[in-house]
């Protein structure tokens, strides 16, 4: 059985947002974190690459400050505030169970569309701080977070967030990325 691929895409809306010697460390923390949230434990969407026979599944995260993200809260979900994380989900999973089609796959890199994820990082920051925990940590929780949602995982109810907490404990906790982690 073949190794699925799980890529991110980064872009940075604002210059020096991270700096330079963090962010190979940080970008790699997210790459494996959203590896991690694709594997099977957490949803159809490793049989799905499999099923359509392509390499494996891809995200753009883009990384912007509070009022990049309060616009795009703005326009995108009709709520005027900043957040730390949104979710724009590109398949159709309930509770990490559904289908992806072949036209979900870039003919270009044999990858299936998840969807894009954005980040303030001034925000991811300021909770780091408020948590007591590292910037790392921050960032891996915000991306398990994000990647359940594009899994269709939701926390309207106080059991779907309880849930959605466990799973993105899970994901990080078999990473090693506790809260004592730096």
């Amino acid at each position: 059985m073949k190794k699925l691929r799980f890529k991110c895409t980064f872009a940075f809306e604002k210059r020096r947002l991270m700096e330079k010697e963090e962010k190979a460390r940080l970008l790699s923390t997210v790459s494996d974190v959203f590896a991690a949230s694709c594997g099977e434990t957490y949803s159809e969407l490793d049989a799905e690459c499999r099923r359509l026979d392509c390499r494996g599944a891809e995200i753009c995260v883009t990384f912007t400050d509070d009022e990049g993200i309060r616009e795009y809260n703005r326009e995108y979900r009709e709520i005027d505030r900043a957040t730390d994380v949104l979710s724009f989900p590109n398949l159709a999973f309930k509770d990490g169970r559904g289908t992806a089609d072949i036209s979900d796959v870039d003919p270009g890199t044999g990858l299936v569309f998840l969807g894009d994820m954005v980040i303030s990082l001034p925000r991811a920051r300021a909770q780091a701080a408020e948590y007591g925990h590292s910037l790392r940590r921050e960032l891996g929780f915000l991306t398990a977070h994000s990647a359940l949602h594009m899994l269709g995982y939701d926390h309207m109810e106080a059991n779907e967030a309880e849930r959605m907490e466990k799973l993105a404990e899970q994901i990080l906790g078999g990473l090693g990325i506790t809260r004592d982690a730096d």
